[in-house]
């Protein structure tokens, strides 16, 4: 585990020397969690963005009481566009966020909830899909750090591939459009992600995770886990009849799959659909 920690710390002080305006995706997960809590314990106090879905405020409890604790504020900004992305064990509408002049796209997972009570569920298609865009944000840092995996990437699939940075255990993708990101815990496992909460005193999020065999597990249940939130999405089925019932109009409607953007989740980053807002 020293190990780990030291090359992740080398990885920080290499984005220190190299890099002006760095900024932290934190999505208060376990992974990205770990890894704020290293930043700061490295003593680096860039700033975080974190990218919130207001709906469901109770998904969100843990990672305002860490935001309260540790004096923490955090930017956000809507999405360029949206898309369909198709899975074969569930739903997910991409959002795409503008970063320099290219997109990073973070699987947003929906679930149907077992029964469509008013407040407590989101119409996939008006709610999320048509959300409010922003077309001309102004990015402005030269890297992001993100707390993903090894296990959880893909080679660049436009020619493009990850580059071990001055030597060290620093993988870093460079030139997405003209922003550079860097992955501090590329080596680690959920075996170290759990024993560093354990061994730095970081409260788990027992809402979302119960712990197994050295490992926080997702819970079946996903009432508390901003990851996933419960939504209707029948009328963005592909295979769905052409009109389908939407229990908030309470009729039928046109299945409006045909009309929307369907994408696919590129060979880079983020390439899991639970691992990357959330995490």
């Amino acid at each position: 585990m020293l190990d780990k920690i030291e090359s992740a710390i080398d990885i920080l002080n290499s984005v220190a020397k190299s890099y002006g305006n760095p900024i932290v995706y934190c999505g208060f997960g376990k992974d990205s969690l770990a890894m704020l809590h290293l930043i700061r314990e490295a003593g680096y106090s860039w700033p975080i963005m974190c990218h919130r879905d207001y709906e469901f405020p109770r998904k969100w409890r843990y990672a305002h009481a860490v935001m309260e604790r540790w004096g923490l504020s955090c930017y956000d900004y809507p999405p360029r566009m949206c898309s369909i992305m198709p899975f074969s064990d569930m739903f997910c509408v991409g959002i795409h966020y503008g970063v320099g002049n290219q997109d990073l796209i973070f699987p947003d997972t929906l679930y149907k909830p077992e029964r469509y009570i008013e407040g407590e569920y989101l119409c996939a298609l008006n709610d999320v899909y048509l959300q409010p865009k922003c077309h001309g944000y102004d990015y402005r840092w030269d890297v992001g750090l993100m707390a993903s995996r090894a296990a959880e990437l893909k080679p660049h699939g436009n020619g493009k591939s990850l580059t071990v940075f001055t030597g060290q255990s620093f993988e870093i993708k460079r030139n997405i459009g003209s922003v550079d990101f860097a992955f501090p815990l590329w080596s680690w496992t959920e075996e170290d992600i759990y024993n560093y909460f354990i061994e730095k005193g970081i409260p788990i999020n027992t809402d979302v995770y119960d712990v197994k065999d050295g490992r926080l597990i997702p819970k079946a249940d996903p009432s508390f886990d901003p990851d996933r939130r419960p939504a209707c999405f029948e009328c963005m089925m592909p295979d769905n009849p052409v009109s389908v019932f939407c229990p908030k109009m309470m009729c039928r409607v046109n299945n409006v799959s045909d009309s929307l953007v369907t994408t696919t989740m590129p060979n880079g980053f983020p390439s899991t659909a639970t691992e990357q807002k959330g995490e």
